[in-house]
């Protein structure tokens, strides 16, 4: 990695940061540029406007979480590596909200910027549908799952059923203090359990 890469790389985490704490909309360049010890030219030089680095944020906020998602090979029943793959929506939704928020406002400012070509994103999205994937086929054969008849279908209508939900429940107002997210992490909590209900082989 060049110093080069360094700076970017510092630049990027800072934006993120920034995005982390208050709404897309609301964070400036000249915000980012104060929070990354640089001039405001120089972060227009690694990132030609804001919508590119709003991108580059959530392509690293994406790596951050796909670790929790994807689990190494075990030799465990599949179903329990679904289960943990499930469960990961919750884990983030409790201890770290504000991505659920951030991808909430990502959507949003994609749209309103007419923003295009975001291929590389949606690369990277898919390797959790693989891991989903090679986990159910495992199950079909340790027979820890149920077969279900399209599950592609069954994937994409859990996780975006799933996603929609945290997403919304991190933009109500009160998502402060711990006892008063209790209700919300029963909702999404219970919302996984249906999924789960439906793929396990009892």
């Amino acid at each position: 990695m060049t110093m080069l890469d360094v700076k970017k790389n510092y630049i990027i985490d800072e934006a993120a940061g920034q995005f982390s704490k208050r709404p897309i909309k609301d964070v400036t360049i000249r915000d980012i540029a104060n929070a990354a010890g640089v001039g405001e030219a120089t972060v227009y030089r690694y990132f030609g406007t804001k919508a590119e680095l709003v991108i580059a944020c959530a392509e690293k906020l994406e790596k951050e979480v796909s670790a929790i998602f994807i689990e190494k090979e075990e030799t465990v029943p599949a179903y329990n590596i679904i289960e943990r793959f499930f469960n990961a929506y919750l884990k983030i939704f409790c201890e770290k909200l504000y991505l659920y928020r951030f991808l909430y406002e990502f959507d949003a400012f994609v749209v309103s910027e007419g923003i295009t070509g975001l291929e590389s994103y949606a690369d990277s999205i898919d390797v959790y549908k693989k891991a989903f994937t090679d986990a159910y086929r495992k199950g079909l054969k340790d027979g820890s799952v149920k077969r279900i008849d399209d599950i592609d279908l069954f994937y994409y209508s859990a996780t975006h059923a799933i996603l929609s939900l945290c997403k919304k429940l991190s933009t109500e107002e009160v998502v402060i203090r711990q006892d008063r997210l209790i209700r919300k992490q029963k909702e999404v909590e219970t919302l996984i359990n249906i999924v789960l209900g439906a793929l396990k082989n009892d």
